[in-house]
């Protein structure tokens, strides 16, 4: 049962870095991991994006929306076939990447909390 407990606990302490990341920066971390995804310079298509971020098409198509409603991406349609699209950053999206590379992230006390977790087991 303790286990269980510490997973909770790992859960409660990544959820919390989450929310004090998404405070600080005005975006969640999937979104983040979408500009991270795109700060190459290249155009992805969803299904590429899916892939490097981890999450099903259909989170993945919220996140997409979620980054251009702040203007973070752009989407072109793809030339040979009109039914796929690409993203590619915007200056502003380049901006926030630089901002965020620039943060003090603190992953020295995420990391410290989480073993804090582990040693319950």
């Amino acid at each position: 049962m303790e286990s269980i407990c510490a997973i909770k606990d790992i859960y409660k302490t990544l959820y919390q870095f989450e929310k004090t990341f998404a405070e600080a920066n005005g975006i969640t971390i999937n979104e983040a991991m979408l500009l991270c995804c795109l700060k190459d310079g290249e155009n992805k298509s969803a299904g590429m994006i899916s892939e490097y971020i981890g999450l099903s098409n259909s989170r993945v198509s919220k996140v997409i929306t979620a980054v251009e409603d702040k203007k973070f991406i752009c989407r072109h349609m793809n030339k040979d076939d009109k039914r796929q699209m690409f993203f590619s950053l915007t200056m502003a999206g380049k901006d926030k990447i630089k901002l965020m590379m620039d943060a003090k992230l603190r992953f020295e006390e995420l990391f410290e909390q989480l073993k804090q977790c582990m040693d319950k087991i």
